[in-house]
């Protein structure tokens, strides 16, 4: 392949200073030690179709890239020819504040679009990691949600319309502007999560939320794993409807706790119970919360102001840093007790490793700095068994390459992969986009 040619070509559709050529390959865009040779930035979607034309026409790899938040998720890829990023499709289309809905362009970053959705009073309710650097496009196409997703529910849920290009240079569009849409299949399902295997993603519509009155957290924290399942417990059978709801092991208890002078002692495991929204309401959840802790037997305090947005921050981000050894696990909400105490009993030599559930999401996510490979891949491959067996999956986030060599960070394949197989054939052809990344390697 003909790499500087192509940049060329690349540079007579989006202007010489959106098209950069590197030889050697470009490190700051390298997924697990394979770099691409050309970034491009196109300026619309006509730009992006032509440019995925020539791509597919040439046989190059194309990795799309938002704010690089997440692009350790995934296996080695086969190929990295060209990373096209989207910071140039950076628009609000149009935002619907009667109807609270919202339309904007893939590369919009999420800390930009709440600024702006905030100045009338909504934003998007979605917590993603990072969201200074995390675009619309990747927040869809990795299916980031965040701890919220208990009272707002997931993407799936606040995706209501997308358009996305195709390597043949098509758009194609699903869904609309409208909350309730239910003519002809469902689009916008098959894009979320999909990791840009079948199209990128151009532009997402979302349902909105208004922005809450009132935001308060009850932290408690007791000795034993088992006392604060029991506070879930206790919540889940009340009438209260809470925001978000975490467990965490002594670790991450000890880290989230130590920078807003909450004394805990014995390493103890601890719980987070949001409450947003009107004020009398969030006062009413915090006064029923604290008699449910004393029920419990745990200790307790009341985050307000910045200790309650620093903490959720901390939540917001764990697990997706990008180093070391991360772990997604998701299962049914009854078997998140027994998850959890999977993910500790089988740690082995992990005396470090971190632990934090949406508990009440059915969600788990385990961080860990192994030092041996062997022994991360035998904690990596138990989890996965394990996840299984509770009726679950667990999905790696992040991993050193080598281990991502010895294993399908995805785990195994679902039921329905040869209609995944199907649709990737139908939509890429050529396998150009993200080749090998996906589920069962597609």
């Amino acid at each position: 392949m003909d790499y500087r040619a192509l940049a060329r070509e690349f540079s007579a559709i989006a202007g010489e200073a959106h098209v950069t050529f590197h030889p050697e390959g470009f490190q700051a865009y390298a997924i697990d030690g394979k770099a691409p040779q050309i970034a491009v930035s196109p300026g619309d979607v006509e730009e992006l179709s032509r440019i995925l034309r020539l791509c597919q026409d040439s046989g190059a790899a194309v990795i799309p890239w938002g704010g690089g938040t997440k692009i350790s998720l995934g296996n080695i890829p086969r190929a990295c020819d060209v990373v096209v990023r989207l910071d140039r499709l950076n628009r609000i289309v149009e935002h619907d504040d009667a109807n609270l809905t919202a339309t904007v362009e893939a590369g919009i970053r999420l800390s930009d679009l709440q600024r702006t959705l905030g100045q009338r009073g909504q934003f998007l309710a979605i917590d993603a990691p990072f969201p200074e650097r995390s675009t619309i496009g990747g927040i869809v196409a990795t299916n980031t949600t965040g701890p919220r997703r208990l009272a707002y529910g997931g993407v799936r849920d606040l995706v209501i319309g997308i358009k996305a290009a195709l390597p043949s240079g098509e758009v194609i569009k699903g869904g609309g502007k409208v909350v309730k849409n239910v003519a002809g299949y469902d689009m916008c399902k098959l894009y979320v999560g999909s990791l840009g295997t079948v199209g990128i993603i151009t532009e997402v519509t979302f349902k909105m939320a208004p922005l809450p009155e009132e935001g308060k957290t009850l932290v408690a924290w007791g000795a034993g794993r088992d006392r604060a399942f029991r506070l879930v417990d206790l919540l889940l059978a009340s009438k209260l409807l809470p925001c978000a709801v975490e467990v965490m092991n002594p670790v991450v208890t000890g880290h989230a706790l130590a920078p807003l002078d909450v004394q805990v002692t014995d390493h103890p495991y601890g719980v987070l119970i949001a409450s947003e929204g009107f004020r009398e309401s969030v006062d009413r959840h915090i006064r029923d919360l604290r008699s449910m802790a004393k029920e419990a037997g745990l200790s307790y305090d009341v985050l307000e102001g910045e200790r309650h947005r620093r903490v959720w921050e901390a939540v917001r981000n764990f697990g997706y840093g990008g180093g070391g050894l991360s772990i997604k696990v998701a299962v049914p909400i009854s078997a998140t007790p027994a998850a959890f105490s999977v993910l500790e009993e089988v740690r082995g030599n992990l005396p470090e490793l971190q632990v934090l559930s949406h508990a009440a999401s059915g969600i788990l996510l385990a961080v860990a700095t192994p030092s041996d490979l062997g022994l991360a891949e035998e904690f990596a491959r138990r989890v996965q068994e394990e996840s299984r067996r509770l009726g679950g999956h667990a999905v790696i986030l992040s991993a050193p390459v080598e281990l991502k060599a010895r294993l399908d960070v995805w785990g195994e394949p679902p039921a329905g992969i040869h209609l995944m197989r199907r649709l990737k054939e139908q939509f890429d052809p050529k396998g150009i986009l993200n080749p090998g990344r996906f589920v069962d390697r597609i």
